[in-house]
């Protein structure tokens, strides 16, 4: 009489145990096939991102695998119901959790691989900085859904958990809707990009300073006077903002000036000109404009236009064009008035005449 027929359980036992550590092996085998295919093709693009994927999915197949020959092993085996049931709980959960684990790993290296290319780096500063807070929604969310599938497979009443969640969300909102509101300004500044960490802007209330950074909740600005002033991001999403870096850095200045009533005024505006196209910083490719404003108490007041290269140089470039303004007037003989003043006195009473 064969082993087979004097200890068929016995038997049966060692042939799933055997099924199931070929199944190991065919698995490991398999696995590493797939994956030196997979890395030959990754390594004809120019991107690194799929050989971090290949690399990811490596493990989480292998146990795949697996998993399929354990399903097979154990289906072979005399069991009863309620036991090969257990089992292939035991299995489903395994697949579920092997099959978070590669989506966790998916997402963290897209999310990474795209906030690390160098143009998202240098056009979008926002996404960086939201970049952790990304990763851990996306996976809160994987690990939600993993969760929900497993409770829904062991019988577990999900829909009464979502409905808790909900109203417990509710209130946290309803508690936390400042903070909601900055988070949601930081997501719209970041899909809008109305501006970036290092331009210069104005803000409704004044201010102007340079973005140092754009946080999850608030954006922090250096201002001119070397002080940081920290802004929500909802304000920043409400209210107005003037971007001194958009459309380009040339800033237009104007200035005025007073000349006297008898002056030459063509040749006062000549002179403004003249002295705004010596200064380096003006930009000459646009023509310093000057014009006649209006007629004061004393002069005549004129303005003059022009254009600086660069916001930063502005202060130089408008200080430099009054300093030139005053030198050329002088030398092309064009007074300025000087303020005067003249005190007119009551006249003096009436002597009163005898009666």
């Amino acid at each position: 009489m064969s082993l087979a027929a004097r200890y068929p359980q016995a038997w049966e036992l060692l042939i799933s145990a055997a099924v199931l550590l070929g199944s190991y092996l065919a698995a490991r085998v398999v696995s590493s096939l797939i994956a030196r295919a997979v890395e030959r093709i990754a390594k004809r693009t120019q991107t690194t991102l799929d050989d971090h994927l290949a690399g990811s999915f490596r493990r989480p197949l292998t146990w795949a695998l697996f998993l399929g020959g354990a399903y097979a092993a154990a289906h072979r085996l005399p069991l009863p119901v309620s036991t090969l049931r257990w089992v292939d709980s035991v299995l489903f959960a395994g697949a579920v959790l092997l099959l978070a684990l590669a989506l966790l790993q998916s997402f963290g290296l897209l999310l990474h691989w795209y906030v690390s290319q160098p143009r998202v780096a240098a056009s979008s500063a926002i996404a960086t900085e939201f970049g952790p807070l990304i990763s851990k929604v996306g996976k809160v969310f994987i690990g939600v859904v993993a969760v929900t599938v497993l409770l829904q497979h062991f019988g577990v009443n999900v829909q009464s958990l979502v409905v808790s969640l909900g109203v417990g969300s509710l209130a946290i909102g309803l508690a936390a809707q400042d903070t909601l509101a900055n988070m949601f300004g930081g997501f719209t500044l970041m899909l809008d990009r109305p501006f970036r960490v290092g331009d210069r802007i104005q803000l409704a209330t004044g201010e102007v300073g340079d973005v140092e950074t754009i946080g999850m909740r608030a954006t922090r600005i250096r201002t001119t006077d070397e002080m940081l002033l920290v802004v929500p991001n909802s304000a920043l999403v409400k209210d107005r903002v003037i971007n001194y870096n958009l459309p380009s850095r040339a800033l237009t200045t104007r200035v005025e000036v007073d000349v006297a009533y008898d002056s030459d005024l063509p040749a006062a505006l000549a002179v403004l000109a003249a002295a705004a196209r010596a200064v380096p910083q003006v930009d000459h490719d646009r023509e310093p404009t000057g014009s006649v404003k209006a007629f004061g108490d004393g002069s005549v007041v004129l303005a003059l236009t022009f254009w600086v290269r660069d916001y930063l140089d502005q202060g130089a470039a408008r200080s430099a064009v009054l300093s030139g303004i005053h030198e050329r007037l002088r030398a092309a003989g064009i007074a300025r008035p000087l303020p005067s003043r003249r005190v007119v006195g009551e006249a003096a009473a009436e002597t009163p005449t005898e009666a």
